[in-house]
């Protein structure tokens, strides 16, 4: 069992001083209650462990709202009216005949002695009332940095945790997940959600949620314009609900029909994207909880070091797609395309299938430029990516080489089946054409090299492919 600090200067006072009884109450500001933190008492009435709202503690609030010692040495005047001066006592306690409070620290607590031998204290015990009542007080603010430092000691290991998370874990889907998982287990909740809101605005999703959310919420959007976790998307401030009331037809977090308890706290909070995606951090409890605000922030950091995360992964895919991809048609560009001809090159030797490499380029190209504007010959050039990277199959890789040329990478298909794919990009090719050039009679030229058939290395098979594709121009 755990010793009780305050209990040896509240029994060494007693003693010295013949106290019927000796009373420390710390004082709940939030609560606006008293609790009797060390007693001791010849009296059956106090009981062990009392708390009592401050409107409802008699003389004891008063002394706590004036800051001021109460001395009372003629407690036989006011002994009819006992049970509601000193509420504590309840009922049957008589023949006291004084009583001092006196304020601890700064509205942090109240001492309490009463006696039933002498009409009051005199100076000296006065004196040592005071002393005492100020080691209660060092005492009491070496209890409370010692349950600060423990709470920031609390928060150091969760962040040394997540941080270790985040250069173990394989990927940023699992970094959410300990996230999630490290925070709700930090609160003390049950629940716990890490929500995201794509650019579009309407619809969120779950990125990651402690493992009692049901797993089929994970394959489901929601609706930004309902929901408690919506109303967080949509203001983007932090809630926070004591109290969920069940019978609200708002209390809800993700859908109306969801599975999930409607009372107990909720708290959430926000972190919105420079990338136009938001995400909401939130954790529910079935009985209601109050947070430090070391506690509160603990959480909030995190949540904006996961958002920076989250940025840089989105910055990273925009920046490989940016690297890897055609700015105006979205194929693959020159080098990219180059670098895929060399994977699959090496994969076929691996694993004995063949492939096909194949050019289709566009003339008369020149011409169009000045027939139309450069942003109708770019819309042009996106219908045609569009209409080839639909011609060709599944796991088929298409790149854009030059303005007017474009690559096509076939893998593990007969002779017949390359002709066919190839045939439908001519047709595409001729039928996709800008307006005002439907009688320059655009041509497509197909040429195409196949590994191993035709070649036995990348620099003969680009060789051949733009051989036979000049050839093709006649």
């Amino acid at each position: 069992m755990r010793s009780n600090p305050f209990q040896p200067l509240v029994n060494l006072l007693s003693n010295i001083l013949e106290a019927h009884t000796t009373a420390f109450f710390i004082v709940d500001s939030k609560k606006r209650q008293l609790h009797l933190a060390a007693a001791q008492s010849l009296s059956k009435y106090l009981s062990e462990g009392l708390s009592l709202p401050m409107e409802q503690s008699g003389i004891l609030s008063q002394a706590h709202k004036a800051g001021q010692t109460i001395h009372l040495d003629k407690m036989h005047e006011i002994t009819m009216a006992l049970s509601s001066t000193l509420p504590f006592y309840r009922e049957g306690e008589s023949h006291i005949k004084g009583l001092l409070i006196e304020p601890v620290g700064e509205g942090d607590a109240v001492l309490y002695i009463d006696t039933k031998y002498s009409w009051g204290f005199n100076s000296k015990q006065q004196k040592w009332i005071r002393e005492i009542a100020e080691l209660l007080h060092q005492l009491l603010k070496q209890q409370e940095s010692t349950k600060r430092q423990k709470g920031f000691d609390r928060i150091w290991k969760l962040w040394q945790r997540l941080d270790h998370a985040k250069f173990e874990e394989s990927s940023f889907q699992d970094y959410c997940q300990s996230v999630v998982d490290e925070c709700t287990h930090f609160l003390g909740t049950e629940y716990g959600f890490l929500a995201m809101k794509d650019s579009s605005g309407h619809r969120f999703r779950l990125l990651a949620a402690t493992a009692n959310v049901p797993q089929n919420y994970f394959r489901q959007s929601f609706n930004a314009k309902q929901g408690l976790i919506g109303w967080i998307f949509r203001n983007q401030k932090p809630l926070l609900i004591p109290k969920l009331n069940a019978d609200s037809p708002d209390h809800f977090l993700l859908s109306s029909r969801e599975s999930l308890p409607h009372y107990g706290t909720l708290w959430g909070l926000p972190a919105p994207s420079s990338m136009g995606h938001s995400v909401v951090l939130a954790f529910l409890s079935r009985a209601a909880m109050e947070w430090s605000t070391e506690v509160r922030y603990a959480v909030s950091h995190m949540l904006y070091y996961t958002h920076l995360l989250l940025e840089q992964t989105y910055f990273k895919e925009e920046c490989d797609h940016l690297q890897s991809y055609d700015l105006s048609t979205g194929l693959l560009n020159t080098l990219a395309f180059e670098a895929r001809v060399e994977e699959m090159l090496v994969a076929s030797m691996q694993n004995s299938v063949p492939f096909t490499l194949a050019l289709l380029q566009v003339e008369p190209w020149q011409i169009l430029h000045t027939k139309v504007s450069p942003i109708q010959l770019r819309k042009w050039q996106q219908q045609l990516a569009e209409g080839l990277y639909r011609a060709v199959p599944a796991g088929a890789s298409l790149g854009q080489i030059a303005e007017n040329r474009y690559g096509i990478l076939l893998s593990g298909m007969s002779a017949q089946e390359v002709k066919q794919y190839l045939n439908a990009l001519l047709d595409v090719s001729r039928q996709v054409a800008p307006k005002r050039m439907r009688k320059a009679h655009i041509q497509p030229y197909l040429s195409t090299a196949s590994f191993p058939q035709d070649v036995t290395g990348s620099e003969q098979l680009w060789t051949l492919a733009y051989q036979r594709l000049f050839e093709a121009f006649g």
